[in-house]
């Protein structure tokens, strides 16, 4: 099989499987109030940006990125999605939370593009933030130019203002999911290049 078709299977296969489990997931949390634990005194001086949307909604652009990296890079980086997918959707499950979106008028195109997220992007599955965990396994990209490298950090951090910036995360989701992307390609690295050093 050529990377490309690795690559497009792999994806195939990811994309079907986390998109149903994500909103089957969410499901239990409908029934739970805001998680007041999750909310720091920091998140009640963090303003609602409605123009955050733009950056947000890139983050659903952001994964096809791993596309374009070397076929090894690939694989570490999708094992690290998958452990980093499967952590999230069980902290989904064992401390269900969801949060309070504020009300936004829908006059302007950022306002309106906001409450067409809302409406599609249910209010749960938010601690921790697996749109945090992406950006982690993005933050040093393996390809691109040099523009493109030094860019990516910027557009992940971007991405992770932007979770609290429209009010979709608390603080507190974004730091605990950056830390479950970095552990999960941490984890991903050292056991794949022991299962390569193992077959060579």
């Amino acid at each position: 099989m050529s990377a490309l078709a690795e690559k497009v299977l792999v994806s195939a296969v990811l994309l079907a499987v986390t998109v149903p489990v994500f909103f089957a997931v969410g499901a239990s949390a409908q029934k739970h109030e805001p998680a007041a634990w999750l909310t720091t005194r920091l998140d009640a001086f963090i303003p609602l940006v409605p123009a955050a949307v733009w950056p947000y909604l890139s983050w659903y652009v952001a994964p096809w990125l791993l596309l374009a990296a070397p076929r090894q890079d690939f694989r570490r980086l999708a094992a690290s999605v998958v452990l980093a997918f499967a952590s999230c959707a069980l902290a989904y499950v064992v401390l269900p939370a969801s949060i309070e979106r504020p009300a936004v008028a829908g006059g302007t195109l950022s306002e309106r593009a906001l409450l067409m997220l809302y409406q599609h992007d249910p209010p749960w599955n938010i601690f921790p933030s697996f749109h945090a965990a992406v950006c982690a396994l993005l933050w040093r990209p393996v390809f691109g130019g040099a523009i493109a490298r030094s860019m990516t950090p910027v557009w992940m951090a971007a991405i992770c203002a932007a979770c609290v910036l429209t009010k979709q995360h608390n603080l507190l989701d974004v730091v605990a999911g950056l830390l479950v992307g970095f552990v999960s390609l941490a984890i991903a690295t050292v056991v794949l290049d022991r299962l390569n050093r193992a077959r060579s």
